[in-house]
């Protein structure tokens, strides 16, 4: 069959003209910029610095911080959104009393915008006050500052981002289960294979592409972190959850324009890599109909 007269080129060329227009160049006029003297004192007349601004931003030294904070959003996310959903979406997908209401029940918190789900969680991590210390508090333990130290923001801001993200991992998991075919399952069922057998040898291989969908997508999300943290934390206390994105804000709002588009690169750079080759080992792990 000619796909050509199917899918004519023109169908492909307009979305890729317009993805073109609206983001390849926007994005790649703005990285010239990295390589300026461009800041709040200077917005006209710019000079040309090389690869003062890169330097700069890698000798930084909240980079390490940033760094290792957005590869354990990153990591913390993608781990615990995809094994989540995938657990959610399989009990979902057996026949079970209300399950359409639950399905519903777990895609709320999806929803929400990240400056809602950032007061929710403020609130509920709050030192004075917070749900959780007022929990703690009755059964006579002391408060905990969740926001005020490193590890229990990190630790917070993860939990409110995974909590808001569980719901699209279920529904693409559950998508991906539907899709096995029944012949499959009861071809196993004769053959005497086990529950077990069958979701290992079976559901699990054919369900593989969506794990890897929902793996790259808590993944590049993950590491693109930012308004959530802005909102719980500012990349406080001091810069302790500090991540790539509210660097970027943060050297913005300085007025040094210039190191915010050169983190920007950078960080683009190690996304489009680490994204190569995800995608380069996980094409190991499917398996085609």
């Amino acid at each position: 069959m000619d796909r050509k007269k199917i899918y004519p080129l023109y169908i492909a060329a307009i979305p890729a003209l317009m993805f073109i227009i609206f983001f390849i160049l926007p994005s790649t006029v703005g990285y010239y910029y990295a390589f300026t003297n461009w800041s709040a004192a200077r917005t006209t007349g710019l000079k040309f610095v090389g690869l003062d601004n890169i330097i700069s931003v890698v000798q930084n030294s909240k980079i390490p911080v940033a760094f290792a904070n957005t590869l354990i959003y990153a990591g913390v996310k993608t781990v615990l959104v995809t094994v989540l959903g995938f657990v959610f979406a399989y009990i979902l997908n057996r026949e079970i009393k209300s399950r359409t209401a639950l399905r519903t029940v777990y895609f709320i918190p999806s929803i929400f915008s990240c400056l809602v789900v950032g007061l929710i969680f403020s609130a509920i991590f709050q030192t004075r006050h917070g749900t959780i210390n007022e929990i703690l508090n009755f059964f006579g333990l002391e408060s905990v500052q969740w926001l005020g130290e490193r590890g229990t923001a990190v630790f917070s801001i993860c939990t409110a981002e995974v909590w808001r993200n569980v719901g699209y991992a279920i529904i693409i998991t559950l998508a991906g289960l539907q899709s096995v075919g029944a012949d499959y399952l009861e071809a196993a069922q004769l053959d005497g294979a086990t529950e077990w057998q069958i979701f290992k040898n079976v559901t699990l291989p054919l369900i593989m592409p969506t794990v890897n969908v929902n793996i790259l997508f808590s993944l590049i999300y993950g590491l693109k972190m930012f308004d959530l943290i802005y909102v719980m934390t500012g990349g406080g206390p001091g810069n302790a959850t500090e991540s790539f994105g509210t660097l970027m804000m943060n050297e913005m709002s300085a007025g040094r324009y210039a190191q915010s588009v050169a983190v920007n690169l950078v960080f683009t750079i190690i996304l489009v890599i680490i994204s190569i080759a995800y995608q380069k080992f996980s094409s190991r792990w499917e398996t085609v109909e």
